[in-house]
C-alpha cells in the first residue's frame, strides 16, 4: 500500500484569530505598560524635587537663613534661583522633569542667564518664596517667615504664563504625571498632589513674546493652602 504523508498547518481562520487575540492583548497591556513608564517618571521627578529641596534649604543656611530670590540682575546677566543653587546640586538633571525635560528654557525666561545656569528646567517656584528681585522694593524672604513651612510649597511640576502687568508671570502646575504633579515643601520633604485639568491654555512666558500653549491646572482638595489655585503662591502663615 502506498503511504500518504499529510502536512499540518495553520488555516487562514485560525490565524485570523490569533492575530485579533495578539492585537486584544496589546490593547489592553499598552495603557498598562504607559502607566507603569510614567510611575517611574513621577518618582525619578520627585527625587528631582526633594533634591531642589535639600540644595535650597543648604543655600539658606550659607546666606543667613534667607531664600534666594526667583531672578535679579547679577552685572550684565540675570541671575535666578537655579543659578543660586547651581553649586549645592551635584547633578545637573534635577533641573528636569523626566516627562516634560525641557518645559522652560532660561534663555527665553531671562533673556541673558548668568553662566552656569542650566539651560532647562521644568520647576516653577513660589513666588511669595522666591522674590522677584526686578520688583521695586523687593528683598529675599527669612525662613523664619515660614512658620508653617510643613504647608509652604517651594517649587513644583510648572511653567510659567504671563501675569497682569507687563513683566509679571504667573507660575502654572503642570499635571504631568497622570494628573498629578510634584512639589516639595520648606521644610524639605517631597509629595505628589492632584492637578485638574480647567480645559484652557494660555501662551507661555518668554522675554521675546508669547511662546507656546500650555494647559492650565487647578490644584486638586490634597493641595491643602493651595487647593484650587493654578499656581503654588502664598506663604500659609500670612
Amino acid at each position: 500500500m502506498q503511504n500518504v504523508r499529510k502536512s499540518w498547518g495553520f488555516t487562514l481562520i485560525e490565524l485570523l484569530v490569533v492575530i485579533a487575540i495578539i492585537a486584544i492583548l496589546a490593547a489592553i497591556l499598552f495603557p498598562v505598560f504607559a502607566r507603569a513608564r510614567e510611575a517611574a517618571r513621577q518618582t525619578s521627578c520627585l527625587s528631582n524635587t526633594k533634591q531642589y529641596a535639600l540644595a535650597t534649604l543648604m543655600y539658606t543656611q550659607d546666606y543667613d537663613e534667607t531664600m534666594p530670590m526667583s531672578a535679579y540682575m547679577a552685572g550684565d546677566c540675570v541671575a535666578t534661583f537655579y543659578w543660586a543653587v547651581n553649586p549645592y546640586v551635584k547633578n545637573g538633571q534635577i533641573t528636569q522633569c523626566p516627562s516634560e525635560p525641557q518645559a522652560m528654557k532660561l534663555v527665553e525666561l531671562t533673556g541673558a542667564p548668568c553662566q552656569d545656569t542650566p539651560p532647562f528646567t521644568s520647576y516653577a517656584v513660589n513666588g511669595a518664596v522666591f522674590v522677584n528681585g526686578f520688583f521695586p522694593g523687593a528683598s529675599p524672604t527669612a525662613l523664619a517667615a515660614m512658620g508653617r513651612s510643613s504647608d509652604t510649597v517651594m517649587h513644583y511640576d510648572g511653567n510659567v504664563t504671563f501675569g497682569a502687568f507687563p513683566g509679571a508671570q504667573v507660575q502654572l502646575v503642570q499635571a504631568r504625571h497622570g494628573d498629578n504633579l510634584n512639589a516639595n515643601f520648606a521644610d524639605g520633604h517631597s509629595k505628589s498632589m492632584k492637578g485638574l485639568n480647567t480645559g484652557t491654555t494660555v501662551p507661555q512666558f518668554t522675554v521675546f513674546g508669547p511662546g507656546r500653549p500650555i494647559k492650565v491646572y487647578k490644584l486638586g482638595a490634597n493641595a491643602g493652602f493651595y487647593a484650587n489655585m493654578v499656581e503654588c503662591l502664598g506663604i500659609p502663615n500670612e
